[in-house]
């Protein structure tokens, strides 16, 4: 049986032949996007920057989770009744070119199956709070979950991932062997966590129009 892969971003480029930073129009495109927020949202991710400020150094993965990432994508308003949803903590697998890949998704938007059960995964989130390891480097995790879901999905369609280090979010894209990742968004910074914002509500329309 073949050796299950570490979860290291290098040997994942070399093993499945993947073209780093190759070309990333899409993702570009990605990251430009641009919505006009409500009153309602400017105050919510007022309130958020500054939960963040003063405690983003000191929470944990999970405080986090239910602290900042849960906000944003309540606040990119994605989810679509039966055809897109935001699922935690759930186990992909697949054999991968020969190789058993096996991940547990922090956080992954998906077409739904019945009510509970993802179906056909489109965006990845993997966060880290302490910062980048060997043993649990996020980014290698989201593009591991990212292989499990094209080999799954079959349609070679893009699809999208971000990973968490720290208080630095970044988002990538994988798009048949070609694998690009954004600059840094600071969960710190104001007009970062809006971005953020734009760019987890973009995603709608990217899986709408697929």
């Amino acid at each position: 049986m073949t050796e299950k892969l570490p979860y290291d971003i290098d040997v994942l480029i070399e093993t499945f032949g993947l073209q780093s930073q190759a070309d990333c129009v899409v993702l570009q495109k990605w990251m430009q996007a641009s919505f006009a927020l409500n009153e309602m949202e400017n105050l919510i991710i007022n309130d958020l920057h500054q939960d963040m400020e003063k405690r983003g150094d000191y929470l944990n993965e999970e405080e986090l989770k239910i602290r900042f990432v849960g906000m944003i994508f309540f606040l990119a308003k994605i989810e679509v009744e039966n055809t897109i949803r935001v699922f935690y903590e759930r186990s992909l697998a697949a054999e991968v070119k020969g190789y058993p890949l096996a991940v547990i998704a922090d956080c992954l938007v998906a077409e739904p199956f019945g009510y509970n059960t993802p179906k056909n995964p489109y965006f990845f989130l993997q966060e880290f709070k302490k910062g980048k390891g060997e043993k649990n480097d996020p980014e290698a995790q989201m593009l591991m979950a990212m292989l499990i879901a094209q080999s799954k999905n079959n349609d070679e369609k893009p699809l999208y991932g971000g990973f968490l280090v720290g208080t630095d979010w970044r988002f990538a894209t994988l798009i048949g062997k070609n694998y690009c990742a954004s600059q840094k968004f600071d969960m710190m910074k104001k007009q970062d966590v809006v971005q953020m914002v734009f760019v987890i509500r973009k995603l709608k329309d990217f899986i709408l129009a697929r």
